[in-house]
């Protein structure tokens, strides 16, 4: 089997497992996703936060982004520009900056948003369907943050997801980047650090 075939027969099984996830759990689970984030130093020193808008499946990142809001960071969301996997961040300042965009995404208007070309001290919250425990990750296919965290190393990459969608190990490729630190509902694991030999999870 081929690494895009075992790719797409987890992502079915991943789409699958969030939809069954009943709401009031999902609530839950995103609240304990949102505090472990706004907890990391990284974030409380960060000046700029790039995160998506997410949709009723994913992970929340909408009390994400009003919580940034409240603590005066620069607040970053993506935009696709083609259906070729490319994409921009634009600044917004309130929900009302975004239109639906390719695949009925919220996206940022470009007529009010100004782009931003510098990240510096800044973190980047990267969706996925499944994370595993090197930090690689199994996203929807379409290779835009591929393609944006190839051009952008040096940004502190942050994903989350629910324990239920960690993988041991995920098919990846030599190009493939992994975040720096995973997010769940139960811990934190930071890909950063040499792993502590008596620390098997390296979670704090």
């Amino acid at each position: 089997m081929s690494v895009t075939e075992e790719k797409n027969i987890l992502r079915k099984k991943y789409k699958a497992f969030r939809s069954a996830i009943p709401p009031e759990e999902k609530k839950v689970l995103d609240e304990h996703i949102f505090r472990k984030i706004i907890s990391l130093p990284e974030y409380r020193s960060c000046s700029i936060i790039l995160t998506y808008v997410s949709t009723e499946a994913e992970t929340d990142t909408l009390c994400l982004i009003r919580q940034a809001f409240d603590d005066g960071k620069t607040v970053a969301v993506p935009r696709s520009v083609d259906k070729d996997g490319n994409m921009t961040f634009h600044e917004i300042h309130s929900f009302n900056d975004l239109k639906k965009g390719y695949f009925g995404i919220s996206e940022p208007d470009p007529e009010k948003c100004r782009e931003i070309f510098t990240f510096y001290g800044g973190i980047c919250i990267i969706p996925a369907l499944s994370y595993d425990r090197q930090g690689y990750r199994l996203g929807y296919g379409k290779g835009f943050y591929d393609r944006f965290l190839a051009a952008h190393e040096n940004i502190l990459k942050v994903g989350i997801c629910c324990s239920g969608c960690i993988e041991t190990s995920l098919p990846h490729g030599k190009f493939d980047i992994p975040a720096d630190i995973v997010i769940t509902e139960k811990f934190v694991e930071d890909h950063r650090k040499e792993k502590d030999p008596d620390d098997k999870q390296g979670n704090y």
